[in-house]
């Protein structure tokens, strides 16, 4: 249970909890330090004894106030109030990403909306969550805006306009406005896209972007970015349905426009919800290379092969994988928490133990009608679109139909309790959740979803507060127990979800064409590093690939994939897997969760390349005091084999001693600083140089 309390308050309870906690401490030392916080606790308004702490690896929210400026600080990020209703500036580390406080531009009968007045108050504090109460005062309007942020970045914001003190004015036009520095928006995504294309992610086009709502839109950068998201545009009346989300680019700033009124309301008060969030949501995990993760668990794969050779789980094993996804079959009942085969499933996963082998289940975003509560639940927890009707309907056998399920309904609850229990009940590692992450849009008024829009008709609300409390209690239960969370969401960033996951599986969207056209009409690099790196999230990413020759290979996508570091998951043990293998071993041994990265757009100081169609990224650290690097060299040419020229113009390095190929051992030329090498199209060599 999460308490509200006073800053001070909160700082002595965490003070005596640490003690609580420390090992060794004594008995009475423990009542001390129990009878002071309860003594702390009552002087300030008698708070519960029990809280939530903030989940690894964030730190706790804090609060600051000098003069009238209210600074509050997350992991990573702070945002700055004075003396307005609405943020005046947000900082990702020391970058600064607003050009201007965030505002509400507006019309009135007397002229332009301007505020004369203005305020914040720090209202409630705890380790979790900072609430703030804001205002503006001008004479035809008055702002009062809730804000709470959450200890992950999110904020928040409850926007309220009420009539003035003088009186009902009318209220013409009313925009939201956020002012960027042109320099953190380089890159946009927005959710949701289309299956099949990637157009919902990619650089910021000139003259910028006019969507309809859509309930995430991100902007920003390789390493980070703002995310604007709403979870449905009930109190919204824009004027143009296709014109409500805008990005207008600008060599002063650039500014994004949520057209909240193109038309008076109905009547005052009235009010909004928008949420923010700055990104990237947590610190970048160190190890998630040596993750080694296939997707590819059979029931009976421990067992000899039935010409007594190995087992499949020792050949996955001796290919290094470290962690096995059992899809959907591990039940006969489609994202169900049971399985018939109890037995079976507990010999693997003891045997994947006893490999070094963590193995995750499958859940997803549906029910079957396979299910036992099926009968009872469905018309209550389902989606049902704007004209009532179910949503999904994906076959599967045994013969079933299994639809997507809201988790703004009771179903929530039970998937949670489902999920904990199979892990406890089974000994797994984590949990491999397919759609789970993402707000699908709803409109079953069975469970509060939906909304009547003016003429009458039924709108569809994006979920993402409810689907985030279930992923952040998920997430508290399996990292408590040491446990993982890996998210397959095709197309889908939303930030206020993704954060409670430790990696996401992205691509699966974009098969088809890729198997029908060039890998970069598809898929352009900077569309790449929008949406599938997880950089500029915070969240690692690793690519999707069904190879369907002749167009589409594991080749070409790891050509794209190595170059930002990211990873493509193997399928199944099989001939994937041991091209993959010894990727993975060579990473493993240059040790790259201890090295720097050196991305292609961002490396010109340290490397140089002579070939247009060629990237180089690379990874550097010292070994003995002697500098060395992991170079990836991809061809992005789809004709031409290149001889590839990369001079290594890192000021430690003198010259280049020796290259190699790291996967095939193969010396490369070398002279001076420079190194040449063949390297095909649409193909990548990781070349280690010392």
């Amino acid at each position: 249970m999460s308490t509200i309390a006073p800053a001070t308050t909160v700082k002595c309870l965490a003070a005596y909890r640490k003690y609580l906690r420390k090992p060794g401490g004594s008995a009475p030392g423990m009542w001390i330090a129990l009878t002071i916080g309860i003594w702390v606790t009552g002087i300030f308004g008698g708070l519960p004894l029990a809280w939530a702490e903030v989940p690894s690896p964030w730190t706790p929210v804090d609060v600051t106030q000098e003069g009238a400026q209210v600074t509050v600080s997350v992991w990573g990020r702070k945002i700055l109030w004075q003396e307005a209703p609405l943020p005046q500036q947000i900082f990702v580390a020391n970058t600064p990403l607003l050009a201007g406080p965030v505002s509400l531009q507006g019309a009135t009968e007397t002229g332009a909306l301007s505020f004369d007045r203005g305020g914040v108050i720090p209202w409630e504090l705890t380790e979790e969550k900072a609430t703030l109460l804001a205002w503006g005062e001008g004479e035809d309007l008055v702002v009062n805006v809730f804000a709470q942020v959450e200890y992950d970045g999110l904020s928040i914001l409850d926007i309220k306009l009420v009539p003035p003190a003088r009186g009902q004015s009318k209220l013409g036009r009313l925009w939201l406005e956020i002012p960027l520095r042109p320099e953190v928006v380089r890159l946009f995504h927005y959710w949701p896209g289309r299956w099949g294309s990637a157009a919902n992610s990619g650089p910021m086009p000139a003259d910028g972007l006019r969507l309809p709502f859509k309930p995430v839109l991100w902007v920003g950068w390789e390493e980070g970015g703002l995310a604007v998201m709403a979870e449905d545009p009930r109190s919204w009346r824009p004027k143009d349905p296709q014109n409500v989300l805008e990005v207008i680019p600008g060599q002063e700033l650039t500014l994004v426009r949520l057209h909240l009124l193109d038309d008076p309301p109905p009547r005052l008060p009235t009010s909004f919800r928008v949420m923010l969030q700055a990104t990237p949501v947590k610190p970048w995990p160190k190890d998630f290379h040596s993750w080694h993760i296939c997707h590819g668990a059979n029931y009976g794969m421990e067992k000899p092969a039935a010409n007594g050779g190995e087992s499949l789980l020792d050949k996955a094993a001796g290919l290094g994988v470290r962690t096995l996804v059992f899809h959907e079959h591990w039940t006969p009942v489609q994202n169900y928490w049971r399985t018939d085969r109890e037995s079976d499933l507990i010999g693997l996963v003891e045997a994947c133990h006893r490999r070094n082998i963590a193995l995750w289940l499958y859940f997803g975003y549906e029910l079957s009608t396979l299910a036992p509560e099926f009968a009872e639940e469905a018309d209550r927890v389902l989606v049902r679109s704007s004209s009532g009707g179910l949503v999904g309907g994906y076959w599967r056998q045994p013969a079933q139909r299994d639809y997507i399920v809201c988790l703004a309904s009771p179903w929530a609850e039970k998937l949670l309790a489902g999920i904990v229990r199979a892990i406890d009940r089974y000994n797994i590692d984590g949990v491999y959740l397919d759609g789970t992450i993402e707000p699908f849009g709803c409109a079953n008024e069975a469970h509060g979803c939906g909304y009547r829009t003016a003429d009458g008709s039924r709108g569809e609300t994006y979920p993402i507060l409810a689907v985030r409390r279930f992923m952040e209690r998920l997430y508290r239960a399996l990292e408590s127990r040491g446990k993982r969370i890996n998210a397959h969401q095709s197309s889908y960033c939303g930030p206020a979800t993704l954060a409670f996951v430790h990696s996401y599986w992205d691509g699966e969207h974009l098969q088809g064409p890729l198997s029908q056209a060039k890998t970069l009409q598809e898929l352009p690099l900077d569309t790449f590093r929008a949406e599938f790196m997880g950089r500029n999230f915070g969240v690692p990413c690793e690519f999707l690939v069904y190879e369907k020759p002749p167009a589409w290979t594991l080749e070409k996508a790891m050509a794209v994939t190595m170059l930002h570091d990211v990873r493509v998951r193997p399928l199944g043990v099989g001939p994937m897997l041991e091209r993959i293998a010894p990727i993975w071993q060579a990473m493993e041994a240059f040790r790259v969760g201890e090295a720097e990265w050196y991305a292609y757009w961002r490396n010109e100081a340290w490397l140089k390349v002579n070939v247009a169609s060629v990237k180089v990224s690379g990874y550097r650290r010292k070994v003995e005091g002697k500098t060395r690097w992991l170079l990836v060299i991809s061809n992005l040419s789809e004709e031409a084999i290149q001889t590839v020229a990369v001079e290594v113009t890192d000021p430690e390095l003198a010259a280049v001693a020796g290259a190699r190929d790291a996967v095939t051992g193969e010396t490369i030329e070398v002279a001076g600083r420079s190194l040449r090498l063949p390297v095909a199209p649409m193909n990548m060599r990781l070349v280690e140089v010392w």
